[in-house]
């Protein structure tokens, strides 16, 4: 039992990173953008569910005007302040997008977020369900499946759409994207509203786990990294495989080692990755 719940666990931190995670390849693979502030806008997915339910919205409801409400807010501020640093050197953005991470942060602190809210889960997903016999908490089990969901819309849209075929293309050869008139500054705002959003509804929806405050964003931000370090900068298909694998590690790493052996387990693997296979896993990744 103690085995499943752990798996359980991996799978569950594995599909809130997926969403994380693909929203940092997203923009990584069409702008080329180090995006810091990623964490904050964890946080600040969190923090909006709780003040949605505050003012008498129900938990379905608050996931849904987190999603709207964030993505709006990236699109903001790529239109803003992103787009005015759009052909200047990576470092740039990187420290942009950190200065960006620090003024959410602050306002959370501000409006809140110094003290830990809990946002409880819908009351039919407060109990357990027997998987094979073993009890797991319904809520979990939700969260992974509303991740993997989100998911898959996300790569059929990709997939399947206009503005996903132009995505893909500015992903691929952002010189020929230009040289096939896509407007990069257009789908730059789209594709930082859509990363923004979905890292919204990831914070939003691990709140009743992970709780809501300032800064809970902030270890899932080195963990997303290391999950697009791991899947390859830019790859779609490893950054899905890479962040099961992150929440694996993590999980099994700190119930078997304590405290932060997870964590130090994932950043040999991620050292012996830059080392013999910069690419990522299925050789799709950059070599900046």
């Amino acid at each position: 039992m103690f085995l499943a719940t752990l798996i359980l666990n991996g799978f569950v931190l594995g599909s809130i990173l997926l969403l994380a995670s693909l929203g940092l390849t997203l923009i990584y693979g069409v702008g080329r953008v180090v995006n810091f502030a990623h964490g904050a806008l964890f946080s600040l997915g969190a923090m909006a569910a709780i003040w949605f339910t505050a003012i008498g919205f129900s938990y379905w409801g608050a996931l849904l005007l987190t999603l709207i409400t964030v993505g709006v807010l990236g699109v903001a501020i790529d239109w803003t302040l992103l787009a005015r640093i759009r052909n200047r050197q990576m470092v740039d953005s990187l420290l942009l997008t950190f200065g960006i991470a620090l003024l959410i942060t602050g306002v959370l602190y501000e409006s809140g977020g110094r003290d830990i809210h809990v946002l409880l889960p819908p009351e039919f997903l407060s109990g357990t369900a027997s998987v094979f016999g073993i009890p797991l908490p319904e809520y979990r089990l939700f969260v992974m499946v509303f991740s993997i969901a989100l998911t898959l819309i996300l790569l059929i849209v990709l997939k399947k759409t206009r503005w996903g075929l132009r995505v893909r293309a500015a992903n691929d050869n952002a010189e020929m994207a230009a040289c096939l008139s896509i407007d990069r500054d257009a789908l730059m705002r789209s594709v930082v509203g859509v990363s923004a959003a979905l890292v919204a509804i990831a914070g939003a929806a691990a709140a009743p786990i992970f709780n809501a405050y300032a800064i809970v964003g902030n270890k899932i931000l080195i963990l997303a990294f290391m999950t697009v370090i791991l899947g390859g900068l830019g790859s779609l298909k490893g950054a899905i495989v890479a962040a099961f694998i992150v929440g694996m590690v993590i999980v099994f790493g700190e119930a078997y080692s304590g405290g932060q052996g997870g964590l130090l387990i994932l950043f040999i693997l991620v050292m012996a990755m830059l080392l013999w296979w910069p690419r990522g896993f299925f050789g799709e990744g950059r070599e900046e």
